[in-house]
């Protein structure tokens, strides 16, 4: 029987895995230069989405290595790697920041889900690889606070998703055995997080991670949803089927 229903934030509850890829794709822009392209950037995010920030970092500063150490006069790695997340991280909250912006690109068949759970009592929890202050700055602004058990953000955990750490830690915190949890990701990496946890997952895809899901091959097609209008009627359709 499914209690609990737990969900990632960026990318499932609000599109803010976009802005995020607009701020990496801006930053390093800005620091290269103008040879390495937004667009450069944006086409190859996906495969990035879902992993904690140092993990983001790492993989885009090896994709774009030589034109970042070409156009930072020779700098160490790290302190390159310190002035993307800088950079990024100066535009990402002037984005925050900007109500408009942010309204515009909450998931609302995904926080009605979120709505209609937490009314009909089921637990619902936040597990996101978003840092606490970032989170924090989205939750307020979507109003879903008062939706959630809890909250667990990558300052809570040593290890990002794919590894199941944060999905472990919210079992042991909700005193559940994994088949009574439902995970609702978007992305490559979570999905993988909360398998590995032992949990049900059901994938919700947006245009970054729509790929990548389906190429990524491990979840049935029934567990993945690509129209969001549909994954209220499928969530409900499968704890029927499990109660």
């Amino acid at each position: 029987m499914i209690k609990a229903i737990i969900f990632d934030l960026d990318g499932t509850l609000v599109h803010t895995e976009i802005l995020k890829a607009e701020s990496y794709a801006q930053a390093i822009q800005i620091l290269t230069k103008g040879s390495v392209l937004q667009k450069m950037v944006m086409d190859s995010f996906g495969k990035y989405v879902g992993l904690p920030r140092a993990g983001v970092v790492n993989g885009l500063f090896e994709e774009y290595k030589k034109p970042l150490l070409e156009h930072m006069g020779g700098l160490d790695s790290e302190i390159v790697k310190e002035r993307i997340i800088t950079s990024r991280l100066a535009i990402y909250h002037q984005m925050l920041n900007d109500k408009n912006l942010l309204s515009g690109h909450f998931c609302k068949y995904n926080l009605d889900l979120l709505r209609r759970v937490h009314g009909d009592n089921f637990r619902t929890v936040l597990a996101t690889m978003s840092h606490c202050r970032e989170a924090e700055k989205v939750i307020e602004a979507m109003g879903i606070r008062g939706k959630l058990d809890f909250i667990l953000t990558s300052d809570d955990i040593v290890q990002g998703k794919p590894h199941p750490e944060i999905y472990l830690k919210v079992k042991d915190m909700l005193k559940m055995e994994p088949e009574e949890c439902l995970v609702i990701e978007d992305s490559l990496n979570g999905i993988k997080a909360g398998i590995a946890a032992g949990m049900n997952v059901f994938a919700v895809t947006n245009n970054l991670t729509r790929r990548e899901v389906h190429a990524g091959n491990i979840l049935a097609p029934s567990f993945i949803i690509d129209d969001p209008k549909d994954l209220l009627n499928r969530i409900y359709h499968f704890i029927g089927e499990n109660s």
